[in-house]
């Protein structure tokens, strides 16, 4: 699992994130909504061990427990993080002429290099639709194409080894800042459907910032909701998407379909 306790940030005199109890299940994912400036992309960052508990990061300070497999953050150096936890940040801009292969190849770092690096890396492109770009330069693709590639990158990085196929592979982490956002709608609902198998089969809990509350509702095993900083519940869609929770979370009244087998959706009221 991995969990945050208790956890809290101060910028300043600001409070960014206030006593938030955040778990990730290892085989679930989790969507984190709230408005813009609510601190998801700060709580990831936190989760994903930018910062570091007690840690002074310039003038901000987080305070709280965040621990992965039982192992507080803190208390492990960057090699072993990156060995079971990838971080997809919302863009990434290159200023070199990498192929999509050399980009796909970079998960693999962590690990040492092996002889089958490029056939993982091919793997993971074309988990993420993007096997048609592995020889192209990265300067040369578009915003969607970018982010595809990026994301072949996290999923050659969380590979589980040849070691672990026939039995459940150790428990490892994603996380994502809006891994939608420079998607077209296909390719949205790609992106999130290989999410949904490879957590499942790859043994990894998944944290994944979102803003189409319907879209995490539909992939999602629970919905993460923040409010100025605050974590007001963390439980599955039919139970935490309420009028009330997206009001107050996404400033936006709606009403809430509830139907029998399926995902429940919000409208606008």
């Amino acid at each position: 699992m991995l969990a945050a306790i208790n956890l809290s940030l101060q910028r300043g005199d600001k409070t960014i994130l206030r006593n938030l109890d955040l778990h990730i299940q290892p085989g679930q994912i989790v969507a984190l909504l709230g408005r813009n400036g609510a601190g998801k992309s700060s709580l990831l960052k936190a989760m994903s061990g930018e910062f570091h508990g007690g840690l002074q990061s310039g003038n901000a300070r987080l305070s709280g427990h965040i621990s992965i497999n039982h192992i507080a953050l803190d208390q492990m150096n960057s090699h072993q993080l990156a060995q079971i936890r990838a971080v997809l940040p919302q863009s990434v801009q290159f200023s070199f002429p990498f192929t999509a292969m050399e980009i796909a190849l970079l998960g693999r770092y962590p690990h040492g290099g092996g002889a089958n690096d490029r056939l993982i890396a091919m793997e993971a492109l074309a988990l993420a639709g993007a096997a048609a770009l592995a020889d192209r330069d990265v300067t040369t693709l578009s915003g969607g194409e970018l982010a595809r590639v990026q994301f072949a990158r996290v999923l050659a990085q969380l590979r589980p080894a040849a070691s672990e196929q026939e039995t459940l592979p150790a428990a490892r982490y994603l996380l994502l800042d809006e891994p939608t956002a420079a998607l077209d709608l296909a390719h949205q609902h790609h992106l999130l459907r290989t999410l949904r198998q490879l957590a499942k089969e790859w043994h990894i809990g998944v944290l994944a910032i979102m803003h189409d509350p319907n879209l995490a509702a539909r992939y999602a095993d629970q919905l993460a909701w923040l409010a100025d900083g605050a974590l007001l519940v963390q439980d599955t869609p039919a139970l935490s998407m309420t009028p009330d929770i997206v009001r107050t979370c996404l400033g936006i009244e709606v009403e809430v379909v509830q139907q029998a087998g399926r995902p429940p959706f919000a409208m606008p009221a």
